[in-house]
């Protein structure tokens, strides 16, 4: 799974269709990085997104 950065907040890339963010030129990590928040729309199991 891919992951990126934006705004100090970590996002799933592709993005959730519940998130707004939308990835511009950040760069994809395969890691999360410490000291960052998770954005609770991308980054938690939703039953309905499988």
């Amino acid at each position: 799974m891919l992951y990126f950065v934006k705004d100090n907040v970590i996002h799933r890339f592709p993005v959730s269709k519940r998130c707004d963010a939308r990835r511009d030129k950040e760069p994809l990590k395969d890691t999360i990085p410490h000291n960052v928040e998770e954005c609770p729309w991308c980054m938690r199991y939703w039953p309905d997104e499988q």
